[in-house]
């Protein structure tokens, strides 16, 4: 899998050799303000042409890659970034919701600490065995720093 960099330099490299070095390249913003880059303006009225420096040209080879097969691996190589991006925001969006769970869950143990007079636990017996205020003290801290932890 290549790394966001590694596909950025990808994706010069297959536009420098998907555009011939006498073709005009263009760029424009659609609707919704996304740049595009081309060779045929689209829209007249935000096209912009763009001057390419022109390279030496590869004397042509019988195993060099056709137009639309550069242009399609650039657009996989598009895509995939895409749906990179996409994966990560779904990760962030289910670490974020992981987050509010346990802020939810900390802060109701903390109010039932608050609120409870005296606090036991059941022993193998099932004997009721009182938690000391030292005891009942630092398992505040810890609720309280799980707290910071989790709720943003």
């Amino acid at each position: 899998m290549y790394t966001v960099s590694a596909r950025v330099i990808l994706v010069i490299a297959a536009l420098q050799v998907a555009f011939p070095a006498s073709a005009e390249i263009y760029k424009w913003v659609d609707g919704q303000g996304r740049v595009h880059y081309g060779d045929r303006p689209e829209g007249e009225s935000s096209t912009q042409q763009i001057e390419v420096d022109e390279a030496p040209s590869a004397p042509p080879s019988s195993d060099s890659m056709s137009r639309e097969e550069k242009r399609r691996r650039l657009l996989e190589t598009m895509q995939e970034d895409r749906d990179e991006k996409a994966e990560r925001r779904a990760q962030k969006k289910a670490e974020r919701e992981r987050d509010h769970r346990n802020c939810i869950q900390y802060r109701d143990r903390k109010r039932q600490l608050e609120s409870a007079s005296r606090l036991y636990s059941l022993d193998r017996d099932g004997n009721r065995v009182f938690i000391s205020n030292e005891e009942r003290d630092r398992t505040m801290r810890d609720l309280q720093a799980r707290i910071n932890k989790y709720c943003h």
